[in-house]
């Protein structure tokens, strides 16, 4: 690692005085990057090393054109930068100012944001498997200091939230595909947030600044990526929109890739047409494609190559030979075997393994890894463990692309048997709802709150609540689970809870109509593929359950792709995703596959998930989608798939729907929640609140209900059932003194004697007075002398006082009780 950093800290500092100027245009009516003819990159050699880059720069085109621009500046610290323009914000990458130190590390600044990404890297030498598993680690930070304030915590410390653990794994389906297959050294990518405004998000510019620090680095990285966020309002697209453009957007898209592949893709709306949403993914690469221009630029201009390093976690060719010799038929057999459920066929591929292994071990094959010599077919047990999932990955490619036929029986377009189930738990529950496809299974729960209730967030955007606050959990009853990796499971807990958050967030009626706030607890308790499309299921289930409205019922279902090995243009053993025709040079035409192929498959199983490209969740109603996130394995999504992926989804989705909305017909809500609301004058609000919250915290339990008052004298309430409901109602009308009718008769109880009356509670929960005057058909001289504490009177309501105040009589009724 020091070797590394050093040479890299080394050619910064001792690198010629030069400066490269790179310029294309942009279209400002749409804020897409229009190359203008010859894309030219020349080379000027300074005349003063002591000059800023900025002083005296030496332009080679207009400047007034806009574009990209790049320059290294003279003097011993060698700090290099590009630029590039998009609708009129200014994109920048420095390099060797800031982190000389690291194996990478670059500045990206847009506005007034500004973020470091930094790399930093060791060689393991290490020879057991587990050794060889990718240590690849991503941070992002966001200090409050960045805008000038001090975290609202009680130690004053930033504290890590759903958002930001959803950045990170941003970050990391960015960068990790692009790792070279066999890539198993420690790396940690840290995206840190030096200064913003709080005008723009600063995902992308993470982004952005440490793809730029891995491409400049010495690391084997087949980057960079670019990254843009776009929203839509009125029909327009905003580039690098601001939060309040956001605040006011049909829809938001975040991209990071190329200007032909995407290895990011998250979409956040009410509801996008497959078309908009294909002329915006368009749009965002060509803009993407731009910043991957400028990075390129950069990394020409630090002049760093690439070092050599051996990639471990690859099995030995004539060892992989071997072993697909003894186990590649056992492997295809099992995953065509119809009878089996997704465990059967994990613990049958486990116990081939095994028998691999014993084979190989009673052959005298077997040899440990320092004493094997690579290409003499002995084979090491690491070899078995890295060559396992290329045999499997080999077998499902032949049933997919060869054969049209996936793990089940499945056909590439069918979905597993669903069951849809609400009301699935009673007691306190509000809200409940389990979905089941094949053998995967999600249960989830909804709670319905007050407003007061929902989750105060602060970062550098500012402040700001959640009305939907969604738990994730990650897999708690699996039997082949064994250890449980509980950060990992954490973070990704986290950042499944706030995609389905985002989800879901649009869907909700606004805080004015229902000021109320839902929980959602997702458990998964079957795995068997992507859990979360499973999660939102169960969530819509489960919100259908509490009778919480929502604007529309939607559904989530996932899209995977198997391709064939090599790509046209692409070389034969392409490093990025490995090549087994090395150690199995019958692979290829065992699978009968005529050229380059490329098959999606639709609800994918837990060995495609595993094993597969890509995976694209897709979630939204009839009318278009609402939520999108894409996760990449082993290559990008090419723009030339897109369509055809959101179109496989559409027709899965409508087949969920409708089975959905066939369950939720079937049920029974007669006896389900319910909301309500009450008008009551103003003056009578602190008489439902009662001093501290008093009346109002008591007819919440006693009625197990929610109660939201607003300034207006609006009372909205939920209760767990309709006799229940009712009663708060009537509660309310009673506290208020909106449910008294005048004339009509009630029943109380004596709670205090007063020298000007007696302070009585009425069956509905009511306290009142019953003053002096109206004790007895006689004078009164002391009310000790007609009642006393505990007793049961009646008492007429006679109407309302001059203050508005209800009135109460036992005048007529001395002997009613």
């Amino acid at each position: 690692m020091r070797r590394i950093a050093w040479d890299v800290s080394r050619r910064a500092i001792c690198s010629t005085e030069n400066r490269f100027v790179f310029r294309a245009t942009f279209s400002s009516s749409t804020g897409l990057c229009q190359q203008a003819g010859r894309t030219e990159v020349s080379k000027v050699k300074e005349r003063n090393s002591s000059s800023s880059p900025r002083s005296n720069p030496q332009q080679l085109s207009n400047p007034a054109q806009g574009g990209v621009d790049a320059w290294a500046s003279g003097g011993a610290s060698s700090v290099f930068q590009t630029q590039a323009e998009v609708q009129g914000r200014t994109l920048t990458f420095e390099t060797g100012r800031l982190a000389v130190q690291a194996a990478g590390a670059c500045t990206a600044s847009e506005g007034n944001t500004q973020v470091l990404g930094t790399v930093s890297f060791q060689h393991d030498d290490g020879l057991r498997f587990r050794d060889h598993l990718q240590q690849f680690e991503v941070e992002y930070v966001e200090s409050m200091a960045a805008i000038g304030r001090i975290p609202g915590s009680s130690n004053r410390r930033e504290m890590v939230g759903e958002r930001e653990m959803a950045t990170r794994q941003c970050l990391a389906r960015a960068l990790k595909p692009l790792f070279p297959q066999g890539f198993t050294h420690t790396c940690k990518v840290t995206a840190t947030l030096l200064a913003s405004d709080g005008e723009l998000d600063p995902v992308t510019i993470a982004i952005n600044a440490v793809s730029a620090a891995l491409a400049a680095s010495s690391i084997p990285w087949h980057g960079p990526v670019g990254a843009v966020r776009l929203c839509s309002s009125n029909g327009n697209l905003i580039f690098s929109p601001t939060t309040a453009q956001l605040a006011e957007a049909d829809f938001t898209l975040l991209y990071a890739g190329t200007s032909n592949d995407a290895y990011v893709l998250q979409l956040e709306g009410t509801g996008i047409s497959e078309d908009a949403l294909m002329a915006a993914i368009q749009a965002a690469a060509k803009v993407a494609g731009q910043a991957v221009e400028a990075q390129k630029v950069l990394v020409r201009q630090a002049e760093t190559s690439k070092v050599s390093i051996p990639m471990r976690a690859l099995p030995d060719p004539a060892a992989l030979t071997r072993i697909a010799s003894i186990s590649l038929s056992r492997i295809e057999d099992i995953l065509r075997d119809d009878a089996l459920d997704c465990l059967q066929r994990g613990n049958l591929l486990d116990a081939a393994k095994a028998e691999a292994m014993e084979a190989m071990r009673s052959a005298g094959a077997v040899r440990s890894e320092r004493l094997r010599t690579p290409g003499s077919s002995l084979v090491a047990s690491s070899d078995l463990d890295y060559a396992w999932p290329i045999l499997q990955r080999h077998a499902l490619e032949k049933m997919v692309l060869g054969q049209n036929l996936r793990p089940g029986g499945r056909g590439l377009a069918d979905l597993r048997p669903v069951s849809f189930q609400v009301d699935v738990l009673g007691g306190g529950v509000h809200g409940s709802g389990l979905f089941m496809q094949g053998e995967a299974q999600c249960l989830v729960t909804a709670t319905v709150g007050r407003d007061l209730e929902d989750r105060r967030t602060e970062g550098v955007l500012g402040k700001g609540s959640d009305r939907v606050v969604v738990h994730y959990n990650s897999p708690i009853a699996i039997a082949s689970q064994g250890r449980t990796e509980r950060v990992e499971a954490l973070q990704e807990g986290r950042a499944q809870s706030w995609f389905l958050q985002q989800a879901l967030t649009p869907l909700l009626p606004e805080s004015s109509e229902l000021p109320f706030v839902l929980r959602i607890v997702a458990n998964t308790l079957g795995l068997a593929g992507p859990t979360a499309m499973h999660a939102l299921n169960a969530a819509v289930l489960a919100a259908s359950s509490a009778n919480f409205p929502l604007a529309r019922t939607i559904a989530g279902v996932t899209i995977g792709c198997f391709s064939s090995s090599t790509e046209p243009g692409q070389p034969a053993a392409d490093d990025r995703k490995g090549s087994w025709q090395a150690g199995i040079p019958q692979a290829r035409s065992a699978c009968d596959i005529v050229g380059f192929r490329r098959e999606l498959v639709t609800d994918v199983g837990l060995e495609e998930a595993e094993l597969g490209d890509w995976i694209l969740q897709v979630c939204g109603h009839d009318q278009g989608i609402s939520a999108l996130q894409l996760d990449c394995h082993r290559s990008g999504l090419p723009l030339d798939h897109i369509e055809s992926a959101l179109d496989r989804a559409k027709r899965a989705r409508a087949q969920l729907l409708t089975s959905m909305r066939q369950s939720l017909q079937q049920r029974d809500s007669a006896d389900g929640p319910r909301f309500g609301k009450v008008a009551i004058p103003k003056d009578a609000i602190g008489r439902l609140i009662g001093p501290g919250g008093s009346s109002i915290n008591a007819l919440q339990d006693r009625f197990q209900a929610r109660v939201v008052v607003s300034d207006m004298g609006t009372v909205h309430f939920y209760a767990p059932n309709p006799q229940q409901a009712a009663a708060v109602k009537s509660s309310i009308e009673v506290l208020t003194g909106t449910g008294l009718q005048e004339g009509a008769v009630y029943a109380c109880t004596v709670q205090s004697i007063r020298d000007f009356g007696a302070i009585v509670k009425l069956d509905s929960g009511q306290e009142m007075l019953l003053h002096i005057s109206e004790l007895a058909d006689h004078r009164v001289r002391s009310v000790e002398d007609e009642v006393r504490v505990g007793q049961r009177l009646a008492v007429r309501c006679k109407g309302k006082d001059q203050r508005g105040m209800m009135r109460l009589s036992r005048r007529g009724l001395m002997n009613a009780l």
